[in-house]
């Protein structure tokens, strides 16, 4: 059991991949018997993980807390309301209702999960799209979808921009980019050798570079000046994160916003032409 509410947790599952053996023992207790941990000193907390008490400081740095009492402290505020793994996970039993309503959830703990990881990044990821010249969107399956619809928002305020389903031409693309230009290379795993190789290409040529990814130490991460974190927790019968990409559709989002927003004055009247213009051809 553990709490929906609580970013401690959300952090232990997002570093975990990152972890070290002795460290992931530490997480493991942690993630099973979540608040009581509290009762531990932190002596019994490595004899119970089978490690030392300086592997519970290091596991504790990684979270972004102070010490093994800090620790304590947040586990100690944690809201009363939790989940069991278990009872979210969908399965064949479930009928057609309760498929939707475990989805629905799943949706949501996906986005707050992701804004718990949300961190200065976001504010750079930003600046660099504004004063780029281009952006281009980098990702392919399902992730292209999301670049899609990237490219469909920031082309309507008038941003150079492209988001190509060729493989070919998306490393092409990035050959030929500079100073200029930003790349936002999507990928989950962040080892889609393709988006890897292009993010790679164009931040050699002096793009600036933004990954959108899941795991933290991926090869995408290593290529990206700029790394942006979603969270998302398989809870499905067949192995199929089924909410990723609403995360990273959420983080488009975002910054679309935030450059409409940051120069409304430039942004306003190009999304009220966009709009005339395609409500005219209705």
């Amino acid at each position: 059991m553990t709490s929906i509410d609580n970013d401690i947790f959300v952090k232990v599952r997002f570093l975990y991949p990152s972890l070290s053996k002795s460290e992931k023992a530490v997480a493991d207790i942690l993630l099973d018997e979540g608040e009581n941990v509290t009762n531990y000193t932190i002596a019994e907390y490595a004899e119970k993980a089978g490690c030392s008490d300086a592997s519970i400081l290091r596991f504790c740095r990684r979270l972004g807390v102070e010490g093994f009492a800090d620790l304590k402290q947040q586990l100690a505020d944690v809201t009363s309301y939790t989940y069991d793994h278990g009872a979210y996970r969908i399965s064949k039993e479930d009928g057609l209702r309760t498929i939707f309503q475990k989805i629905i959830w799943y949706y949501e703990r996906t986005l707050k999960d992701t804004l718990t990881l949300y961190n200065d990044d976001y504010d750079n990821a930003l600046e660099a799209m504004r004063k780029a010249k281009a952006i281009h969107f980098f990702g392919v399956g399902d992730a292209h979808l999301v670049c899609q619809a990237a490219q469909m928002k920031f082309a309507r305020i008038g941003i150079n921009c492209t988001a190509y389903s060729d493989t070919a031409l998306m490393l092409a693309t990035a050959s030929l980019l500079g100073e200029d230009d930003v790349v936002v290379g999507i990928s989950f795993s962040g080892d889609t050798r393709v988006v890897v190789d292009a993010t790679r290409i164009a931040r050699e040529n002096g793009a600036k570079t933004i990954c959108i990814v899941h795991f933290e130490k991926s090869k995408l991460a290593k290529y990206a000046d700029i790394r942006l974190f979603t969270a998302t927790t398989d809870m499905t019968a067949g192995h199929d994160e089924i909410a990723r990409r609403a995360a990273e559709h959420a983080i488009i989002e975002t910054l679309y916003m935030g450059m409409i927003t940051k120069d409304a004055e430039k942004y306003k009247p190009r999304i009220k032409k966009t709009i005339s213009a395609i409500i005219a051809n209705k």
